[in-house]
């Protein structure tokens, strides 16, 4: 497990910090090279109020492959849960919402891009785990690397035309939704490889057959690991909305037109995975009809075989007779016809041996033995 999260450090934009302000990133390799003055308490200072300040800047901290000291130093400049900072130290793969006194926390699980070498099954897209923790005036995101959330929703955000629209819960909601936009062409793609698939089911030759069989379990691997992920943010997303729209909901859950948007999120989920249940129906169904048309090329070579084989057999026992007399005038013993010179015996046994055969051929022949 420690091989597999442990990432070398060096990176020159591991640790990042965006102001709504300013809308302008900064990186750093290390905490103290993205804050050299050290003084954070007029960023990450969280008043709880019944309604937050618009006109106060939201800022949010990112961390890319975060370290065991890197959860450490968070959790005590922001007064983070010990269970949070537990669940993001050991990569907690569950996907779930946790409200605490002065943040919330959303994880999820995201497709992340590795090279064929680092990936155990490379049929099967590379996942890893987002944690997202909310506060009235900021978010601190633990990202993985090979993905490029981070970097769209900073893009989205500087694209808007008022700042002032821009929330730490707005921002939640735009990591969701870029999270669940992600899977996007993953799902085109199996949507397509889907149909290629079902229109060489009829017109693929038995070995082409053979080769599209382990394609369609790979797919249908793939579209499984899929929907298994989206089912998990289904229900995170339902039950955070609901919790959302309670009389006595928490402070710090959002309101107002984020519930909008993330109903509109909500919707994209079911949509995408409707168009994943319906792929795997139709892969499925072309399954079946590759597996239905290699039992009927074997029952169809399974009849020829067995036809051939009868055919030798009642030539066997045609032949069989004959071989035996041959054989008994072969001993050292007195035959008929050994002292009547001429070849009138070799003929007559000859000429025997012919009428058997013809009389043999016609019946089996007339019985369709033949």
């Amino acid at each position: 497990m420690e091989k597999q999260y442990i990432k070398p450090v060096e990176s020159p934009d591991r640790f990042s910090f965006f102001s709504s302000q300013t809308l302008k990133a900064t990186t750093s390799a290390t905490w103290d090279g993205l804050f050299p003055n050290g003084n954070l308490d007029h960023i990450f200072q969280e008043t709880q109020k019944t309604r937050p300040d618009p006109s106060r800047p939201i800022w949010w901290f990112d961390i890319r492959d975060a370290t065991d000291a890197d959860v450490g130093l968070i959790s005590q400049a922001l007064s983070i849960h010990p269970l949070t900072a537990e669940d993001i130290t050991i990569r907690e793969p569950r996907e779930k919402v946790e409200v605490f006194k002065n943040y919330y926390l959303i994880s999820f699980q995201t497709l992340v891009d590795k090279d064929a070498s680092e990936c155990e099954r490379p049929d099967i897209p590379s996942t890893a785990g987002i944690y997202i923790l909310v506060f009235q005036y900021g978010v601190v995101t633990f990202s993985p690397s090979g993905c490029n959330h981070i970097d769209r929703v900073r893009c989205r955000a500087h694209k808007m035309h008022d700042w002032t629209v821009i929330s730490s819960d707005w921002i939640c909601y735009a990591l969701i939704d870029d999270i669940v936009d992600s899977f996007e062409p993953f799902t085109r793609s199996a949507e397509l490889e889907s149909e290629a698939i079902e229109d060489q089911v009829y017109i693929a030759r038995i070995d082409d057959v053979k080769e599209l069989i382990p394609q369609i379990d790979s797919l249908r691997k793939k579209i499984t690991h899929i929907l298994r992920y989206l089912h998990g943010k289904v229900d995170v997303l339902n039950g955070f909305v609901k919790r959302c729209q309670s009389p006595d909901k928490p402070p710090v859950f959002p309101d107002g037109d984020l519930l909008l948007y993330l109903g509109d999120v909500q919707d994209h989920l079911v949509t995408t995975m409707s168009t994943l249940n319906h792929i795997d129906e139709i892969i499925g169904r072309s399954q079946a009809n590759s597996l239905a048309q290699l039992s009927a090329t074997n029952l169809r070579v399974s009849y020829t075989i067995n036809s051939a084989m009868s055919k030798v057999t009642v030539l066997a026992t045609i032949f069989v007779p004959c071989h035996l007399v041959t054989g008994m005038f072969g001993m050292n013993v007195n035959v008929p016809g050994d002292d009547t010179p001429g070849l009138t015996w070799f003929f007559a046994i000859v000429g025997a041996f012919v009428a058997f055969m013809v009389v043999c051929l016609a019946v089996a022949a007339k019985f369709r033995l033949l």
